[in-house]
């Protein structure tokens, strides 16, 4: 097995439609499994580097892979907020999400074994590694016994999501982390399934003037 490479990030500028990085994960997600299907031949193909894809996207939903073709058409057209937002089906685990203005959403892409990851391990390192983003904001994150990233306390609300997608080994999407987004958009879904929770942001923990493409 080849050892691991450095992390090639890729940075988004601006709002681009969820759908571009969904393309670029998708071309690299060919890569990686192309390398893989020609690892036996006698000129293998050399997979693409791990790539950290970041962007921020206009007012978009998504849900997850298990909802796929079970939202009703009155559920999506109540996401899609009188054509104030985008709705997309997902591959990526967990349930119906937000995405915005405001939010560093980030794709990772890369091959769990070459890193050294099991599944629990990598999604651990990936909420891990937001609570780090959040300790040098001054703000604390914890993890619980639900997906993502929450703030501390019994009343804790929920900063980061996590969703992965994992195929022959290779990951796909992560994290969105909310730094300035509007919270009137978490009103339309919620959170993790369970009534009663809410999101946060960094504004919303007294973290002000910090951008997207500052924390990217």
């Amino acid at each position: 097995m080849p050892p691991p490479r450095h992390l090639h990030h890729l940075h988004l500028p601006g709002l681009t439609l969820y759908t571009r990085p969904v393309n670029i994960q998708t071309q690299l997600l060919s890569l990686h499994l192309s390398s893989l299907s020609s690892s036996q031949k006698l000129l293998p193909s050399t997979p693409p580097p791990p790539t950290l894809l970041t962007f921020q996207t206009p007012p978009t939903y998504t849900c997850g892979r298990r909802e796929i073709s079970r939202l009703t058409p009155s559920q999506i057209t109540h996401l899609r907020a009188a054509g104030e937002a985008e709705f997309y089906e997902s591959l990526r685990g967990g349930q119906t999400t937000f995405h915005g203005p405001g939010q560093l959403t980030a794709f990772l892409i890369l091959n769990l074994k070459t890193h050294g990851f099991t599944s629990r391990s990598y999604v651990q390192f990936l909420e891990t590694s937001v609570i780090a983003v959040l300790a040098r904001y001054g703000t604390t994150g914890v993890r619980t016994e639900n997906p993502g990233v929450w703030t501390e306390g019994d009343e804790g609300r929920k900063i980061a999501s996590v969703g992965v997608h994992l195929r022959r080994y290779i990951t796909g999407f992560g994290i969105g982390l909310n730094v300035g987004t509007e919270m009137r958009w978490f009103e339309r879904i919620v959170m993790c399934g369970l009534p009663g929770k809410r999101a946060t942001s960094f504004e919303e923990e007294g973290v002000r003037g910090n951008s997207v493409e500052e924390v990217a």
